[in-house]
Parts: structure tokens; C-alpha cells; sequence
């Protein structure tokens, strides 16, 4: 997640439903496009519990207090219920009958004033012309511990959709089409459509994968940029960890509505959603490409909870280095992109905050979700010529990912020390581990090993910055 691009989905409410019977249970959509609205009507065959809890999005994304003003009209038939609008939450109980029928509508609500990048992200966008939505914020669904450890069938059909190309990311391909799966295909998805749609279909690996795209200007331009990219880095990724995708991606660009954000990003399962300024000109700038490629890179590295440094920081790392072992971009950009990370880093006021108050206040915005990648990501180089030196590696980076491999999407601090542990001395480790990350310390790279072929100085106002001493040297270590 970069915010710029802002995040990977979290919700942590716990279930309050029984276990019996939940091999019966279902969740059937019908949705009818309205132009301004969708009326979703759920045929939901229960678990025959005492008391089941459903969610509409997390309200903890982007701090959104009234997401559920995005529901309108909501009744249930065959069970009691009570609406928790603070929560964003149903409960159904005293079950009448099984299924039970459960109605509602889904409105834009952005507001006019006091409109943030999250705001715009973490709720549907619905007009007569076009429709934004991620799949929690569409169909209503059990929390996030069945969603991800239980396998409970789920069918969307459309009855009426909208007169315009539509993407449905748990249906990749296919449209407003049937859909049979199971309800984590909903929960991580997005839908997207616009008048102005275009989908390319680009087969890497052996996979079919999507390019879904709506470009305001330059359409023909921005589209061959957006397919190029996505399949020179796509690739690069696959070879570099050595795997092959057995299921679709779908790269999602699309523009704001109401903002003129620069560019945001949020991974998905099975896909990334970009949004960006419908001023741009341009949709493939630089930072844009390091955008896209970080979110992409998600695919690989996992993000979430006290781990930014990892999720976000070393991700970051991996999205440059993919960049620049691809060829994408220079080594030369390699080094500007660290030098702005460790100028921004060195002049933010709380650059010295412990880890764990970073966390607690990333929905704060500002320095406070930018830490993580700025630590995460100078850390990692310090890392990275530490394995250099102390194992006498070329390919520190690749050598140390290909070990962490396993464990890459459910690290935890503790396996990351011991699997690092092995290409440098463990003791040391920790203690670097928790002075530069934890506790938060400022890394003094005058008297830390770089990858060799650059060296840190500084400025008379002490920022940090690099430079490339012996351009053979430093690029041998970018390899996929």
C-alpha cells in the first residue's frame, strides 16, 4: 500500500456467529443499476446461529465515521435485525425462516466539503456515467476471520446493469456476468465502469491478465504505456521470485472523481486499484510508475498491522529494484529515489517517533503513513550491504527475499530476524532491529556498510544523500 498509495484492506472485528451448519450457508446478490444508485437484494441462507453480524466496508479505513450513509432503505425479511451505523454493522437474529431476504441501496455519499483521498477511495462513486466501487463497499459480508478461513458460496447475477463497460474484479473478463465463487472473491474485489472504459487482455506466464483503464486524455497514448508497463514489470516480478501465477491480475487505473490528488493506490486480491488526477495529461509518470509497481509489488509482500516497515518499506525497496533490474528505469533513479526518501525523512518532525505510535496514528495522513516507507526502505539498504559485506553476496536482496520466500505474506518480526539472521550475525541484527525500527533511532549511514559501488554524504544541513562511485560495481546487484 502507498499513500500515495494508501493502504492494503484491514478490518479486525471478530465473529459473533456459532459454528453449526456453516457448510449450508450462502450468500446469493442480485444488483440493479439505477444510474444514481444500486439496489442489492441478498438471499442469505444462514448458519443457524443465534446471532449473525454483517459488515459494510470497515469504517477504520480512512477514519470515516458516516460509511454508512452509503445505505439507504435496508430491511430484512425472516429474522429480527438492528442497524450499528457507528460500526457500519447488521445484526440478524430470531431467525424466522431460512434464507432470509435482506434489501438495500448504495448511494454515493461524497461529500462537497472536507473531501480527502481516503474519503473518495474508501466509498462507492456512483453517477449516471460511471461507477467505482470495492466489493466491501457493495455487498454486505460476514468479518474478515470467516471471510479468509472459510470457503462460504457466494453468486452475484446482475438483473439490470449499467449501459456502459463495466470490470467486476471477482469476475475478471467477464463483464456483468454470473458469478459463482466464494464471498473472499467479493470482499477483496473492486467494480469499475465508465463510458470511457477500456479492458486489454495481456497473457503473461502462460495467464490471462487485465489492463483496465479510463483515460480522459490521450486515450490511445496512455493505454500502450499503461499495457507496457504492466507487462514489463508484471514479468520482472514473476522471474525475479522465480514463480508462475496460476490465477488472473488485473491492473485498474483510474481517475478521481471530485479530487485532484496526484495518485493513490490500494491492493486487492487478485489485482490493484490506482486512482489518479483526471488533470493528468499523462497518467505514466514517474512517481505514478513507482506507484503502480509498489501496489503491484503487493502481490508478493504482504502489508498490514506493525509490519508497515516490512509491508510498505521493504515493498518499496522491491518496487525499485524491480524497476531498475528490469531496465525499466536507471541506477541513477534508483539513487534519486532514495535520496528524496532520505531528505523527507531527515527534515519530518517525527522522524524519531517509535514504531508503534507511527501506527497507531497512520490515519492521521501526512508524515504519520509516510514513516513506514522511509524507514522500512533505508533500513533495507543498510541491510542490504550488511549481507553484502558479512556474506559476500553481489545479490544481497535477491539471496535474502528468495529465504524469506515462505513466509513473505505472514512474516512476523520474529522470523524475519531469524531468516535475516542467517546471512549476518543474528545478535547485532536485533539490536540494529530494534535502535533503527522499533525505538526508531536515526540510522547514521556514515559508519553503516552501503551496497558497495555508492557511498552516503551530506549536505552542510546534515540531510543524508548518495551517490554512485563505480556505476559496474553498483549495478551487478540488480538481477531478476
Amino acid at each position: 500500500m502507498r499513500l500515495s498509495s494508501l493502504i492494503v484492506i484491514l478490518v479486525t472485528v471478530f465473529a459473533l456467529t456459532s459454528c453449526g451448519g456453516k457448510k449450508h450457508e450462502n450468500f446469493a446478490y442480485q444488483l440493479t443499476w439505477n444510474d444514481a444508485w444500486i439496489d442489492v437484494e441478498l438471499t442469505y441462507t444462514h448458519p443457524e446461529a443465534d446471532t449473525v453480524m454483517l459488515l459494510y466496508g470497515d469504517p477504520g479505513l480512512g477514519a470515516q465515521e458516516d460509511l454508512f450513509s452509503c445505505v439507504k432503505n435496508l430491511y430484512v425479511e425472516g429474522a429480527a435485525w438492528m442497524a450499528d451505523s457507528v460500526n457500519s454493522r447488521v445484526f440478524l437474529y430470531d431467525f424466522k425462516r431460512n434464507p432470509v431476504s435482506i434489501g438495500y441501496r448504495v448511494e454515493q455519499s461524497l461529500p462537497d466539503t472536507d473531501l480527502n483521498t481516503p474519503r473518495e477511495v474508501f466509498r462507492p462513486n456512483i453517477t449516471s456515467d460511471m461507477l467505482y466501487s470495492l466489493g466491501m463497499h457493495l455487498f454486505l459480508l460476514p468479518e474478515q476471520e470467516r471471510v479468509l478461513e472459510e470457503s462460504i458460496p457466494a453468486q452475484v447475477t446482475w438483473n439490470e446493469a449499467p449501459d456502459f463497460p463495466v470490470f467486476c474484479l471477482y469476475n475478471p473478463g467477464n463483464g456483468t456476468g454470473d458469478f459463482s465463487g466464494t464471498i473472499v472473491d467479493l470482499w477483496g474485489a473492486a467494480v469499475v465502469g465508465d463510458r470511457l472504459l477500456h479492458v486489454d487482455t495481456l497473457e503473461i506466464a502462460g495467464v490471462r491478465n487485465y489492463v483496465v483503464t479510463a483515460p480522459r486524455t490521450l486515450a490511445e497514448y496512455n493505454i500502450e504505456q499503461l499495457k507496457v508497463f504492466f507487462k514489463s514489470f508484471y514479468s520482472a516480478a514473476v522471474d525475479f521470485w522465480e514463480d508462475k501465477p496460476d490465477c488472473p491480475y488485473s491492473l485498474m487505473v483510474y481517475p478521481f472523481q471530485k479530487i485532484s490528488h496526484d495518485v493513490t493506490g490500494l491492493g486487492l486480491f487478485g489485482g490493484f486499484f490506482a486512482r489518479y488526477s483526471a488533470l493528468a495529461d499523462t497518467i505514466l509518470t514517474r512517481s505514478r510508475e513507482q506507484t503502480f509497481a509498489h501496489e503491484i509489488g503487493h502481490n508478493w509482500i504482504g502489508a498490514g498491522g506493525d509490519m508497515q516497515w516490512w509491508g510498505e518499506g521493504f515493498n518499496d525497496f522491491h518496487a525499485i529494484y524491480l524497476v531498475t533490474a528490469s531496465g525499466m528505469q536507471s541506477p541513477q533513479n534508483f539513487i534519486d529515489f532514495f535520496n528524496d526518501y532520505l531528505n523527507r525523512l531527515h527534515h519530518s518532525e517525527i522522524r524519531n517517533l517509535p514504531n508503534e505510535e507511527i501506527d497507531r496514528n497512520f490515519w492521521k495522513l501526512g508524515d504519520y503513513s509516510w514513516i513506514p516507507y522511509w524507514r522500512g526502505s533505508v533500513y533495507a539498504l543498510r541491510l542490504m550491504g550488511q549481507i553484502e559485506r558479512q556474506s559476500g553476496t553481489d545479490h544481497a536482496f535477491k539471496d535474502l527475499m528468495m529465504a524469506l520466500k515462505p513466509d513473505r505474506n505472514n512474516l512476523t518480526m520474529e522470523r524475519f530476524l531469524d531468516v535475516a539472521g542467517g546471512f549476518v550475525d543474528k545478535e547485532a541484527l536485533r539490536e540494529d532491529f530494534i535502535r533503527y525500527i522499533l525505538q526508531a533511532e536515526t540510522m547514521d549511514l556514515r559508519g553503516d556498510p552501503l551496497p558497495s559501488g555508492c557511498e552516503v554524504r551530506y549536505k552542510d544541513d546534515g540531510t543524508p544523500y548518495l551517490v554512485i562511485t563505480d556505476e559496474n560495481e553498483f549495478n551487478k546487484h540488480f538481477v531478476l
